[in-house]
């Protein structure tokens, strides 16, 4: 049974590392699942509720992150309420009409079309889409950094 938990373990910390790359996967939840089930196994003798409750803010942080980078890289190239509008809209639509290459691209493109539709010019809209994109990697890179920490914290907790 212990070799089947670390297994488990094991792949659901993975399978967060790969998520935060991947909008459709939940990544640093699945790390604070795994570390919650080794926990849970071991009768939290090697990973404390201390330990899991930082893993919880950590993953908390890694979704604000992910969803803030978005709207700031907008907004720091310039949108309006519009283009903030357009991003929110471009996630939805985009998850609805395009899966997960839509959350990549409806974010872009509703920031562009809100703001066309609102009189901003061409170059200005893409300017405004640009700096979404940019946010974005600005999200996947800090989610991946948390993620990273949170396996590098739990793999500290079986060590130490």
């Amino acid at each position: 049974m212990q070799a089947l938990i670390m297994i488990l373990t094991a792949l659901l910390m993975l399978a967060g590392i790969v998520g935060t790359f991947l909008p459709f996967i939940p990544g640093c939840p699945l790390i604070l699942g795994g570390a919650l089930l080794y926990a849970w196994h071991t009768g939290f003798s090697q990973v404390s509720w201390g330990t899991l409750i930082f893993l919880l803010l950590l993953t908390l942080l890694s979704e604000v992150w992910e969803k803030g980078a978005s709207f700031l890289g907008a907004k720091k190239y310039g949108a309006s309420r519009w283009g903030i509008l357009g991003v929110l809209l471009g996630v939805i639509g985009g998850l609805i009409v395009g899966g997960p290459l839509g959350l990549i691209f409806g974010p872009f493109l509703g920031a562009i079309i809100l703001e066309i539709l609102h009189g901003r010019a061409v170059e200005g809209a893409f300017q405004t889409g640009f700096g979404t994109i940019i946010g974005m990697l600005g999200g996947i890179l800090g989610k991946l950094l948390i993620a990273l920490i949170m396996v590098g914290l739990f793999l500290s907790q079986l060590t130490g």
